[in-house]
């Protein structure tokens, strides 16, 4: 068959559409995330999906064939698996700090110092309940409760990348704490809060936990002074009320990243953020500021002083960083706390930073220091 020339106008219709596509890219990239966040909408993102209160999943008639790692020891709060907590209702959005730790790791099986610290947390917390989420876990929390962000959440480039948006997920729908493993608790969260003349909702001398209060807050911690270091307010350490709606904002955030990758010219040059600039603290920073912007009185957010939660900061020098850090090889505990004087900081916590993830993978060398006993 013979193949004959388009015609001028052919070809200036096929111009004019190319530079159409490419415009309206442009105008998305450019536009990316505007529409999320500002003042007429970051506070209506949960009107856009529906949360099922009751998980969609249907629940076991048994569920203790799910056990969880060391939850007998006397003095500890007791675990509670992940998926008695999915099956549980959250039809009812109370208010204060819900009396439940979370923490995550790719198992159950937890390396030698990340079972040590996170006993010191159940230590300090013995009448809460300690909940450890898996990989697993986290996916099907994400099926149970979020399947519009399903598509995100297996899209996202790495484990940590999950992993990070998943603590925004236990946060909403359940409330309480969240602390990384790498976190030793020094004092009782809500002693502490109190000594350091931190005021929360409620109306009674049980104000954490008092329903009458119609307030709900989100609390992180501030790592050292510098509002200009990109991690200065870290996602390592986060407590909330139950459907507190800033959770909502770093699940929007990750979705519309991820329908930026899957778009056509997108393809041809997009590269994935960092962890840190697409689900960790620098996200976190961000959302954070466009929720300030809202001025919700009945859906605050503090951000604690410096040191409260993070007295090392591991922006600081070398000398504190080769007792503090578990990266290192000098690494000593007991020095560390000592030389950064939590005691007389009235620190709630100290986190050690093991950073054991590297770009989108895992860090195996940081994964063996910490798996060992010393």
């Amino acid at each position: 068959m013979p193949c004959f020339p388009a015609s001028p106008r052919h070809r200036r219709l096929a111009l004019a559409l190319l530079f159409c596509i490419a415009i309206w890219q442009l105008n998305s990239y450019l536009s990316y995330g505007s529409s999320l966040y500002n003042i007429a909408t970051c506070r209506h993102t949960a009107g856009r999906h529906q949360i099922p209160s009751r998980p969609l999943t249907k629940c076991p008639v048994s569920l203790e064939s799910h056990k969880q790692t060391d939850s007998s020891y006397t003095g500890l709060a007791p675990a509670l698996s992940p998926t008695k907590l999915l099956c549980r209702s959250t039809e009812h959005r109370a208010v204060g700090i819900p009396k439940l730790l979370h923490q995550s790791w790719k198992s159950n099986n937890l390396p030698a110092k990340f079972k040590r610290w996170s006993d010191t947390c159940r230590r300090q917390h013995p009448d809460w309940e300690w909940v450890l989420w898996t990989d697993e876990d986290n996916l099907q929390l994400v099926k149970d409760y979020f399947p519009w962000l399903e598509d995100t959440f297996l899209s996202l480039p790495g484990n940590i990348y999950r992993a990070d948006l998943a603590r925004n997920l236990y946060m909403y729908m359940f409330g309480g704490i969240y602390a990384d493993l790498d976190t030793e608790c020094l004092r009782p969260t809500f002693e502490a809060l109190r000594s350091n003349n931190i005021s929360l909702p409620g109306k009674s001398e049980n104000e954490f936990t008092d329903e009458s209060s119609m307030s709900h807050v989100a609390m992180f911690g501030r790592m050292g002074s510098d509002q200009t270091f990109d991690h200065h307010l870290p996602n390592a350490w986060m407590a909330a009320s139950v459907q507190h709606p800033f959770f909502l904002l770093p699940l929007e955030f990750a979705k519309a990243e991820i329908q930026k990758s899957k778009r056509i010219l997108h393809q041809l040059w997009y590269d994935y953020p960092s962890a840190e600039q697409l689900t960790g603290p620098i996200a976190l920073a961000k959302n954070i500021r466009r929720y300030q912007v809202c001025g919700d009185t009945l859906d605050s957010i503090i951000l604690l002083p410096d040191g409260l939660i993070y007295p090392f900061n591991w922006n600081e020098g070398q000398a504190i960083r080769s007792i503090c850090s578990a990266e290192k090889d000098s690494f000593n505990a007991s020095s560390c706390k000592e030389t950064l004087g939590v005691g007389v900081k009235g620190s709630i916590s100290i986190t050690y930073w093991s950073h054991t993830h590297r770009g989108k993978g895992s860090d195996d060398e940081n994964i063996d220091r910490i798996s060992q006993e010393k």
